[in-house]
């Protein structure tokens, strides 16, 4: 049945622009998120999880593969005792806390590799470079070394990626890789019973970089200078009072497959918004028709042509009303008679010995018992069909 123009068109109306208001909302929401895991893919420089070109999960890698026990943390150690070998700080940004902490084990005897010029960690910075490129002639990084774990290498062919700083060595520091002015690219100074070695940079160990030249035998010989070194990198952006930094399960699933879930979402949004589109006027929807007195009569007439039976066609026509009577009424199929009559007569009104009568078990013998029978459940129906 077709609703009154005004209101059917209102309605209508209301639940498209509802839908499409619902649509585009998960579209744009979707859309956002896809921004944020393609930008945040590529905003983690130095991150040891992070397989982008600024990333250092390469070198992490390549220090497992020598032999070293290698741990990511969000703050350094406390204590000297039963510490890290090593601790890699790829960028300072400590508190101070952490830094008395980082202090203390650093002077008990641990050996830490700084690769940010602007810590407190490092030497004086007298110059920067672009590219080593930049240093030529006369100035140039040569490979002349005064640290003991790099002899031997040819450090003259360390590519840093992006430039970095050069470094003033103090009295009594063991400077290497200079560019022949007093500038040195790593500086090793003692500090109580540990060492604190200075990078110009993290250009050295991004992933980026590391396979060129004598980047990886660099800092390789500078953090697991053998097999079993305990190293701990300090990953950059944690919050230095908090434990060690756990992966969580987005970590371990690829950005370019998180982006391709976030577009079948996005997708799936637009399938739902083009399915939702109601075009035009409300359709008018058939009714069911009751089956008209006659028609039940000519059926009843053509049952008993085929069986020559009145007692088992009107079995048949009782079996039909208890299925109507059930469907109808929403009581299950296998409910007795008894029930079916106390529902009907409850609900529509219809009188109970007349139910129970068309019902009942009593037999029908002859051809006008049938008829009677046909009549009083065509009665029924209607009265049915009219309260329910």
């Amino acid at each position: 049945m077709s609703a009154p123009s005004g209101t059917g068109r209102a309605g209508a109306s209301s639940r498209t622009w509802t839908a499409v208001a619902g649509a585009a909302a998960v579209v744009l929401v979707t859309l956002g998120a896809i921004l944020a895991m393609g930008s945040g893919g590529r905003d983690r420089p130095l991150d040891p999880t992070s397989h982008d070109r600024l990333g250092t999960s390469a070198l992490v890698a390549l220090l497992d593969e020598m032999g070293a026990d290698v741990t990511v943390a969000d703050r350094p150690p406390g204590d000297a005792v039963g510490g890290p070998d090593v601790v890699l700080l790829l960028t300072d940004l400590l508190g101070d806390d952490a830094r008395r902490a980082l202090d203390g084990w650093v002077e008990g005897g641990g050996r830490l590799v700084v690769t940010d010029p602007g810590s407190s960690y490092v030497p004086e910075v007298v110059a920067w470079f672009e590219s080593v490129d930049d240093l030529a002639p006369p100035r140039s990084l040569a490979g002349r070394c005064e640290i003991a774990a790099l002899a031997g290498l040819d450090l003259a062919g360390i590519e840093p990626r992006n430039g970095g700083a050069l470094f003033a060595p103090r009295p009594g520091d063991a400077p290497c890789v200079d560019d022949g002015t007093g500038g040195a690219y790593i500086v090793a100074t003692d500090r109580g019973e540990g060492t604190v070695v200075a990078l110009g940079g993290s250009g050295l160990v991004v992933n980026a970089a590391l396979a060129e030249g004598e980047n990886a035998p660099v800092a390789t010989a500078l953090l697991a200078p053998r097999a079993g070194t305990d190293v701990l990198v300090v990953a950059p952006g944690g919050p230095v009072g908090g434990g060690g930094r756990e992966r969580s399960l987005g970590d371990l699933i690829p950005a370019g497959v998180q982006r391709a879930i976030a577009q079948l979402a996005v997708a799936f949004a637009l399938y739902a918004l083009w399915r939702a589109r109601r075009l035009g006027r409300p359709v008018p929807e058939p009714q069911p028709v009751a089956v008209a007195g006659s028609d039940l009569v000519a059926a009843v007439g053509t049952l008993l042509d085929r069986t020559r039976t009145p007692a088992h066609a009107g079995e048949l026509l009782r079996a039909d009303l208890r299925r109507f009577l059930a469907d109808r009424l929403g009581v299950p199929a296998t409910a007795p008679p008894e029930v079916l009559v106390a529902v009907a007569a409850e609900r529509t009104g219809v009188d109970e010995a007349r139910l129970r009568w068309a019902l009942g078990a009593a037999p029908v013998t002859d051809d006008a018992g049938l008829a009677e029978l046909a009549a009083t459940i065509d009665r029924i129906r209607e009265e049915v069909l009219t309260h329910v």
